[in-house]
This record gives structure tokens, sequence and C-alpha cells, in this order.
């Protein structure tokens, strides 16, 4: 029985509003958009896979977190829909995906995805992180870049490891790591550039 499902009904108009939503996203840190345009692949929430479909392509270097990698569908669906390389070390990602349930052991994969260098700041990584909720949890409060003053935001239930680090990181500008928060079909994003209070 095949494991592969429906992606993008109309593939090239969904990737644009799927891609126009994620750079508001990515350009205003803490504003939620919604990701409407697509299913979940296996154990790989909505939001999580419409970021790959619209983001990510063979030349993509893809690292997931232990509970995807185990998952059938969402390997035969990746392979099928998106074509990314799957790598299994987290230092030769270009983007990872950490489950909710692979949270616990986040501090590693922090420490290892690649935060660009001063030649190559691009190639930092985009962290997308399934997260249990965009209501409630830890509180945090952004600024910087794209945000007039200051943006409150919920993170939901995340380890005090990846608090932490989303505290305290601090690395030369414009190196670091791009984070995607995911929760169901909505997310938000925090670029490297954006300060984090906790």
């Amino acid at each position: 029985m095949t494991t592969i499902t429906t992606a993008f009904a109309d593939a090239v108009h969904d990737s644009q509003a799927c891609f126009r939503r994620l750079l508001t996203a990515m350009a205003e840190p803490g504003t939620r958009v919604q990701l409407d345009r697509a299913h979940a692949f296996g154990a790989m929430n909505a939001g999580a896979v419409q970021v790959l479909l619209t983001l990510a392509d063979h030349h993509t270097r893809l690292w997931l977190s232990p509970a995807l990698q185990a998952d059938t569908a969402t390997l035969d669906n990746l392979r099928f829909h998106v074509g990314a390389p799957l790598v299994s070390d987290p230092a030769q990602a270009d983007f990872a995906v950490l489950a909710y349930q692979d949270t616990g052991g986040c501090e590693a994969v922090l420490e290892a995805l690649p935060a660009g260098t001063e030649e190559y700041p691009d190639q930092g990584a985009t962290l997308v992180l399934e997260t249990d909720s965009l209501d409630q949890g830890v509180a945090a409060v952004l600024s910087g870049p794209g945000i007039p003053g200051q943006r409150s935001v919920c993170l939901g239930s995340l380890p005090p490891a990846l608090v932490c680090w989303l505290s305290e990181r601090d690395p030369p500008s414009p190196l670091g790591l791009d984070l995607i928060l995911v929760c169901e079909r909505e997310l938000i994003a925090i670029p490297r550039s954006t300060q984090v209070e906790v």
C-alpha cells in the first residue's frame, strides 16, 4: 500500500501563496501566518510540510529528527514531492526539522547546525521546529529588524535548553540560525537577527 499523499493541488499557485506568507513571517518576526495549501506527511505536521514544499528542493540538504527519520510516510512523501537529499549529520544540513517529540534532544542539534561563515553567512541553517502551541507556553518578547518596538509571542512547551539557547544566542551578525516554529498549520519565524527575551 502506497504512503504517497497529495502535496500542493496547484504546485505553482500554492507554492507562491505559501512563499508570500513565509516572506511575511521572516520580514515581520513573531507575526503568525497560516499555511493551508497541503496536509501532513505522516508524522510531519502540515505547516512543516508546506515550508519544505515551498523552500526546499533537490539542492537542499535536509536533516530530520529521529521520530521523522523513523516514519516511512514522511520519508516517502519528502522523497517524492521535495527530492531534498537527507543527511544523517545536522552539521551538514541547510534545513533541519525537529519533531515536537524530539525537542528534548535539541541541545546537540542546535550546537551542530551550521551558522554560516563570514565569507558565506547565507550558509547558516534554517531550523523548522514543531511546537504544541502558539497561544500558550513559553512567553517571549522579540525585538530587532522588522519589529516596530517589541512583539510578544508564545512559543508552546519548549524544553529549558531551547529556551536558554533562544535567550542567550548572540552570534556575530549576520551569522546564526533562522528558526521557524510551527504548530499544525500556523507558524512564526524568529530570524537570526531577532533578539529574544524570555
